[in-house]
């Protein structure tokens, strides 16, 4: 599905990437994980061209990424991406006239099961409904590649639960779904392998192994990150 060939990225004198190569097959739920500050958010941006790589290239199904690639990608925005005076039915609609592949049925639905009232003001929701709309929003495209960077974050764990049964709910017709957390615990039983960004190399792994070696995978991560993750204490 995604393939990374020699990716260059910095900002100013900050290297992020230096040289990053992996691939991301079709048809899984991929973890993406690493501390903080690590480029979990720039590699996802790139994949969906809204960022830039310095150098090497990213392919999505053989073709460069670039803008003809922007249609086969969902990247769920963040709430402060939303006008003001926004309701959340004008950012259903707003979705609806730009891409002729939202499921407006499906969203109209989904904003019945996440409690978010059509007419509200997206600017007075809470933190969690305002990140239940961007989970909703990004989801009901058809596209084959999703890209979820911490979906469930604000999240108190009822709507945890829908939000992770969304997400699987579009996995049925092979699609791929990229997602960074810290929050393994609740997304445990969700990926299906995992690639860990570190800052000397890459750590890819299947889940099903890890699960069959008797290791969780926030274990898993753990044990070869090196790090202590408070979001998940």
């Amino acid at each position: 599905m995604v393939t990374i060939k020699n990716v260059s990225k910095r900002f100013g004198k900050k290297v992020v990437f230096g040289g990053l190569s992996l691939t991301f097959k079709e048809g899984r739920v991929i973890g993406l994980l690493g501390e903080n500050a690590i480029g979990k958010t720039t590699l996802l941006k790139m994949i969906a061209d809204i960022l830039k790589p310095l150098e090497g290239e990213i392919r999505i199904n053989g073709d460069k990424v670039g803008r003809h690639t922007r249609e086969r990608v969902s990247f769920m925005l963040a709430p402060d991406n939303f006008y003001g005076f926004m309701k959340v039915r004008d950012a259903v609609q707003y979705y609806r006239d730009f891409y002729a592949d939202f499921d407006h049925e499906k969203a109209r639905s989904l904003c019945e099961e996440f409690g978010l009232e059509a007419k509200a003001k997206i600017s007075t929701l809470s933190k969690g409904q305002q990140e239940r709309l961007c989970i909703l929003l990004c989801l009901c495209r058809r596209v084959p590649l999703y890209l979820l960077d911490e979906p469930i974050a604000g999240l108190d764990p009822k709507f945890k639960h829908e939000s992770i049964k969304a997400m699987l709910a579009n996995t049925d017709g092979g699609q791929t779904i990229i997602i960074s957390s810290h929050l393994l615990r609740d997304l445990d039983t969700v990926f299906d392998e995992i690639v860990i960004l570190k800052k000397d190399g890459v750590i890819m792994a299947d889940c099903e192994e890890i699960r069959a070696g008797g290791e969780s995978v926030e274990q898993f991560y753990l044990r070869n990150a090196g790090e202590t993750m408070e979001a998940t204490a």
